[in-house]
């Protein structure tokens, strides 16, 4: 990941995080004023749909009692969408969370949102064009990766939420 992400996570949870030298020097990420964005809202986190979580102890290594956000997971969606305007595929970026039932919220959004946008703009076009089928553009698409904080590949641009 990028070094000014992975500063944060080394700050709050990996100590011992070593940067890889690919991932140093890389360009700024096109469309955005910084690498590295916060963006403040009043949305508070949702309703749990189980109440077990009150049962014991909260802790994130379950979805039944982890954090989720609806409005921020409509947020990434647009975030998503824009960096796919800028020229972004979807093998090209990554959303990590430190949240389990944020990463659920996120997967079930991404698999409700047929956006081409949000899976390579080109496919969208092609059908548009009629040179492929929207099955054939369905099949060519690739997910958007999504990560808990700690677990995530060599990234290239994040949304972190």
């Amino acid at each position: 990941m990028r070094p000014e992400i992975s500063a944060l996570v080394r700050h709050l949870t990996y100590p011992e995080l070593l940067d890889a030298e690919s991932t140093k020097g890389r360009p700024d990420i096109r469309g955005l004023t910084s690498n590295v964005v916060f963006i403040h809202h009043n949305h508070r986190e949702d309703d749990l749909p189980q109440a077990s979580h009150l049962m014991s102890p909260p802790d994130e290594t379950s979805s039944k009692s982890s954090k989720s956000n609806k409005h921020e997971v409509e947020m990434v969606l647009k975030v998503l969408r824009y960096l796919g305007q800028q020229g972004y595929q979807t093998n090209q970026v990554v959303i990590l969370t430190p949240y389990l039932g944020q990463l659920r919220a996120l997967q079930d959004a991404l698999k409700k949102d047929n956006d081409p946008i949000l899976n390579d703009l080109d496919h969208g076009d092609l059908v548009r064009a009629g040179l492929v089928t929207a099955a054939e553009a369905q099949e060519a698409k690739k997910p958007i990766r999504l990560a808990t904080i700690g677990s995530s590949p060599a990234i290239t641009t994040c949304v972190v939420c």
